[in-house]
């Protein structure tokens, strides 16, 4: 599967071969370890209307346009906030020309190029310390040229691409030294339009808060910012919104919040949450896209009504009406994508906002799984209630006009059909760490953002004694220690006395390890390549059968990078198809073991015995390297006594017959090519092997020449003239090794004796 960007719309719904790449790492010192919020149970209904009263009351007064500062960001839904602070601290942003990524760290937005696969860093800027990191966003404008970064408090930075603060944006009306009053405040989405300014202006930017005010901004690099026009969507949504979505070219605002009561409304996107917005080029600006227009104005005088009475302020928070919490279009425009507060996915016509697919939380794959390794893991099994706050989707994207980027708080990434929810990764969802965040897709995959959370082992100090510091809350209690705890607090309570006093809390470390991670499409033989580059010899191979591609690299790898032995011989050398391959390694690789540069001659010319030949004569052999066995089916039908000298002499004898018989099949005066290479590369390895006996000796024996060996002596040997070599020692006096090539290559020596 090619990587173009034409290619990844046509996969349809075919599976999807990809490769998982780690991009830059970011490994941060241990700190302190606080628990976000998770999931709260359903509480009672006398209990919900009590909380919604308070909500309501912050809702109504800001929706009649009281100005008010609370302590409290529970104005929002609950759901939403929880979902928001199950994401990691760290935020991603890719141009549209997919040329630069932004990455918004704790204290600096890092910024990256594509040409080295975002490995080098060519920007960065300071941006401050938030209180409350998930709430930020980041946005590139549309020529790539500046990044705009969101606060928690609603104010906005834009940098250039190396990251020098260009300017900043914040509200009048907020104080934004101080921690944030509301949460409400905080940016829930920036959006660059297509808007055409003034010469004097380079992009038109829509800041939008979660309680649903919108302002827009001209800013250049060199001009700075010019306030435009403001808008507010709190009529349409008093409990606010949670995302916005601009689809260029049809200049229309996709806005998601809660959902509505049913039955008020005509249309299901509007009870679901969802509404679109037409930018006009005049006041008001913003106008509602609706096909109910009587319908809708009707609806308003009753929708006022319900709200001075409050009802339709206290509903929503008493029976937990849901919303949507992200949205995403579609690369050719024409679908919507959901999340919802309960975790359910919907699947949306643009611009119709007709419902097309939806899956519960409970109807979605692997909803309730979590990563394998995280449950093998002894030590980070007991860290899954402080990792895994939730189980929902918390980012989507598109891959294709097809199918869906889906990233779940438990770490499960899915790339799924919108028809089916069916995974085209695989039979398994790709396992990234916790609560990671995917971007869109550029050149075939997909950048994700993720963090990996481990907790150092815990220390006893031993002046203390293990009683001073309290480790409870990071094992199993029992019910036995419970009770043995509460019993002490209960006798210093009556006591004061310093024997039962509570031990104290121990603060709980947290070492965390940030990475850029890219899963993107390939080819088998990019992939196979790619896996052999990277040593991961098992799953090369996996992919080898799968696609009938050619294992020997992979052997080939393996072979080159170890040492030669009878083990690697058999595991690597062996396994090989290729002759030529095969012939080559066991005649110019030299070993540095005496006994594995014999295992390898002896490999060697076992592959280029008479068997061989013949089959290669016959066009059988494929060009493939053939272990011959000159005993193979010799003996099928005779049994003989290893001790009998009798027995030996008539084995011997049946394989110096069935030698001469396969000698009778070749024909040495008309061999083709192949042959005369085997022959000539059997004649070497002789050579080779004769020469190695030889030097054995000339060390000492078999045991001296396993200590004294040395193959870059013997390298040159085995191939050296025999004169020479015999004229050599003579020279250097050495009669021992003079002595011994006489004895073992008399023929050729003797006319120089």
């Amino acid at each position: 599967m090619a990587t173009t960007d034409e290619d990844v719309v046509d996969l349809g719904e075919g599976n999807i071969l990809y490769d998982l790449t780690i991009h830059a790492e970011w490994p941060h010192d241990a700190e302190i370890f606080t628990r976000g919020q998770r999931e709260k149970p359903p509480v009672t209904f006398l209990g919900r209307l009590g909380s919604s009263t308070q909500r309501s009351l912050w809702s109504f007064l800001r929706v009649i346009r009281v100005p008010l500062q609370s302590r409290s960001p529970c104005s929002l839904p609950a759901k939403l906030v929880c979902l928001v602070n199950c994401q990691i601290n760290w935020n991603l942003a890719v141009s549209r020309d997919a040329k630069t990524v932004a990455i918004l760290q704790d204290q600096y937005l890092e910024i990256r190029s594509s040409r080295d696969d975002y490995g080098s860093i060519i920007g960065r800027g300071v941006v401050p310390k938030d209180p409350f990191p998930q709430w930020r966003q980041i946005a590139w404008s549309p020529d790539g040229t500046m990044v705009a970064c969101s606060t928690s408090s609603g104010a906005v930075d834009v940098f250039d691409i190396v990251g020098t603060l260009l300017f900043s944006i914040k509200d009048e009306n907020s104080e934004t030294t101080m921690l944030p009053v509301d949460l409400s405040e905080a940016v829930a989405s920036l959006v660059f339009t297509d808007y055409k300014p003034p010469e004097k202006w380079s992009a038109e930017l829509l800041i939008i808060n979660y309680h649903g005010n919108l302002k827009s901004v001209l800013i250049d690099r060199d001009n700075g910012v010019s306030f435009r026009h403001q808008f507010s969507f709190r009529m349409q949504y008093p409990w606010g919104i949670s995302s916005v979505v601009y689809i260029p070219g049809a200049e229309i605002l996709l806005v998601g919040g809660c959902g509505q009561i049913q039955g008020d409304y005509p249309t299901q996107s509007i009870q679901e949450g969802l509404t679109a917005w037409r930018l006009l080029s005049d006041y008001p600006h913003y106008k509602l896209i609706t096909d109910y227009e009587e319908d809708l104005y009707k609806v308003k005088l009753k929708a006022l009504f319900k709200l001075l009475l409050g009802s339709r302020l206290l509903i929503p928070y008493i029976f937990s009406f849901d919303g949507i919490f992200k949205l995403c279009v579609s690369p050719d425009k024409k679908m919507l994508a959901a999340l919802h507060h309960s975790g359910k996915l919907s699947v949306w016509q643009v611009p119709s906002l007709r419902l097309q697919n939806s899956w519960e939380h409970e109807q979605q794959p692997w909803c309730e799984d979590l990563n394998p390794e995280l449950l093998e893991n002894p030590q980070r099994r007991k860290t899954i209630k402080d990792l895994v706050l939730s189980k929902y989707l918390l980012d989507v994207n598109w891959w294709s006009d097809m199918a869906i980027i889906l990233a779940r708080a438990s770490g499960a990434v899915t790339v799924s059909s919108v028809r089916t929810l069916e995974n085209l990764l695989g039979t398994s969802p790709e396992w990234f760490e916790p609560a990671p965040r995917v971007t869109v897709v550029h050149d075939g995959g997909f950048l994700g953002l993720e963090v990996e959370s481990k907790f150092p082992m815990k220390r006893r100090l031993v002046d203390g004694g293990d009683d001073e510091y309290d480790d409870s809350d990071d094992e199993d209690i029992t019910w036995v220690s419970k009770a043995t705890r509460f019993t002490k607090q209960m006798l210093y309570y009556v006591s004061d006395s310093e024997r039962f006093k509570p031990p104290k809390k121990r603060p709980k470390l947290v070492n965390r390890t940030y990475r850029l991670v890219c899963l993107k499409s390939t080819t088998p033989e990019e992939l196979f390549a790619r896996k052999i580059d990277h040593e991961e010899y098992g799953e090369a191979l996996a992919l080898a059968k799968a696609y009938g591609l050619d294992s020997d690299l992979v052997y080939q790898r393996q072979w080159r990078k170890s040492p030669v032995s009878v083990a690697t011989i058999q595991d690597y050398l062996s396994k090989i198809s290729k002759r030529s391959w095969v012939l080559h390694e066991c005649m110019e690789r030299v070993p540095d073991n005496i006994d594995a540069m014999k295992e390898l001659m002896e490999f060697g010319l076992r592959g280029t015995d008479l068997q061989a030949l013949i089959m290669i004569g016959q066009d059988e052999d494929g060009g493939r390297f053939i272990l011959c066995n000159p005993e193979e089916g010799l003996f099928d039908n005779v049994s003989f006594d290893e001790f009998s000298p009798e027995d030996m002499k008539l084995k011997q004898q049946m394989i110096r017959e069935n030698r001469d018989e396969l000698l009778s099949q070749v024909d040495f005066a008309q061999l083709n090519l192949a042959q005369q290479e085997l022959c000539r590369a059997r004649r070497k390895l002789l050579q080779y092997l004769d020469r190695l006996k030889t030097y054995e000796y000339i060390m000492g024996g078999v045991n001296a020449a396993a200590e004294r060996f040395d193959p870059r002596f013997f390298e040159k040997f085995r191939s050296q003239n025999i004169v020479e070599i015999a004229a050599e020692y003579a020279r250097m006096s050495d009669w021992k090794a003079l002595d011994a090539l006489f004895t073992f290559h008399a023929v050729p020596l003797m006319p120089h004796r």
